[in-house]
């Protein structure tokens, strides 16, 4: 498997882990649009660091060190990503559907 496509099958992955996520459980995430924000916010900023974290982790040059990047911080990062984007979604579509009905 290339390198490509393994990170192209993390990122399929780990959106389908998110959406799983947000509806097994509707009742979790934010309840408003400023908290759907800021998990967003706080999503793409945690975003922006990974690659720092993840070459720290790289940088020790072990395969096992390789492995901790990926499913230690990179996956959990990228699940909360597309978590934080299914919140702000489910908050959208309700919106939307309030307004439809007036």
């Amino acid at each position: 498997m290339t390198t490509h496509n393994f990170l192209l099958t993390l990122g399929v992955g780990s959106a389908l882990i998110a959406f799983w996520i947000a509806l097994r459980f509707p009742n979790y995430g934010p309840d408003d649009f400023r908290e759907a924000l800021i998990h967003v916010v706080a999503a793409l900023a945690i975003g922006w660091v990974t690659p720092l974290m993840t070459g720290v982790l790289f940088a020790r040059g072990s395969f096992n060190w390789g492995m901790a990047a990926i499913f230690g911080v990179l996956l959990p990062v990228m699940i909360y990503t597309f978590l934080a984007g299914a919140w702000f979604l489910r908050l959208a579509q309700a919106a939307i559907g309030q307004h439809k009905q007036r």
